[in-house]
């Protein structure tokens, strides 16, 4: 508090230099002051079974109870939730050659209600149900080599139970958002040759806005910051048995700020380099730069006003002993 009055002080910004004394103490008119208290407690068992040299099957199931509560200082009220949540998993396996491997998997999880932020544990959030995920994926992975791996995968994840903010009562949640996300993604890792490493891969992402939440929030629309396209390589080569480059990009098309499409972050690029020295057989000194080339980007967003800027050229340097 400035002054002991006021949690703001009003100064000229052309001499925004004031000498006003501060004062540390809780603000009495707001409910800013909890305690909290988690109770949390799970068992699960899966077993993965060899049918033979070609065909193995995956069973799981989880069990979960979740108890949280928040009890505010200031106001003294409590709100608290329990859930007990069960979540199944099944999946198969083709291995028709040693290095191949065909899979399909089904899963279910849930997130429980227990605050994006942990100081904002509100009515409206103690009685919000658990998101539900129900993820079905099918993919491929192959061993080229002993040293290098290619995999794909197709998937469908519905989600539902999605809190959305209730436009009529601030501080409450519609708990029928659901959006469907589909998707395809490819990947390398490993060693192409002696010298040359890489790992990297290529995702198509649609999530989509299945049911109407809001006036602005309605089915189809995107679902914000899922960028449609994204790339990522990142090249490791040898120079020398102690010294070594590394050379990254990553790349995402456009997304929006937030599931009304109505703010669009633009698509960018970004460069990283990396340099790494073996100083001995158990010293490495490296040194990383994030955004080689200085890229102007837009990170990410919390809303339609509050938008995060990409981090300007960063270098970090290291030195990584191991005992």
């Amino acid at each position: 508090f400035g002054n002991n009055l006021a949690t703001s002080v009003v100064v000229n910004p052309l001499s925004p230099l004031t000498r006003a004394p501060v004062t540390f103490r809780n603000n009495g008119t707001t409910d800013a002051n909890f305690t909290y208290n988690l109770g949390l407690a799970a068992v699960y068992a899966q077993d993965q079974i060899d049918l033979n040299e070609y065909v193995q099957i995956v069973g799981g199931l989880r069990y979960d109870y979740f108890d949280f509560s928040s009890q505010g200082r200031v106001t003294g009220l409590t709100n608290a939730r329990v859930d007990n949540l069960v979540s199944p998993r099944a999946g198969l396996v083709i291995k028709p050659l040693a290095n191949l491997a065909f899979y399909g998997s089904y899963s279910v999880s849930y997130l429980p209600s227990s605050g994006d932020q942990i100081g904002s544990f509100t009515p409206g959030l103690a009685i919000a149900k658990p998101e539900g995920f129900q993820n079905l994926e099918v993919g491929v992975k192959y061993d080229v080599t002993p040293t290098f791996q290619v995999t794909g995968a197709l998937y469908n994840l519905d989600r539902t139970n999605q809190r959305i903010a209730d436009p009529n009562r601030p501080g409450f949640f519609l708990t029928s958002g659901q959006t469907n996300t589909q998707g395809a993604e490819i990947g390398a890792n490993g060693y192409l040759t002696d010298w040359w490493q890489v790992a990297g891969g290529y995702a198509f992402t649609d999530a989509r806005i299945e049911s109407n939440t809001s006036t602005t929030i309605v089915k189809g629309n995107t679902v914000g910051l899922v960028p449609f396209n994204s790339v990522s390589l990142w090249n490791k080569f040898d120079i020398t048995t102690e010294f070594g480059i590394g050379i990254g990009v990553i790349h995402q098309t456009h997304t929006f700020a937030t599931s009304d499409d109505t703010v669009r972050l633009p698509s960018y690029t970004r460069f990283d380099l990396g340099l790494f020295y073996q100083v001995t057989e158990s010293v490495r000194a490296q040194v990383n730069i994030e955004n080689l080339f200085d890229r102007r980007y837009i990170y990410t967003a919390d809303n339609n006003q509050n938008i995060t800027p990409g981090a300007p050229r960063t270098i970090r340097a290291q030195i990584i002993a191991k005992f």
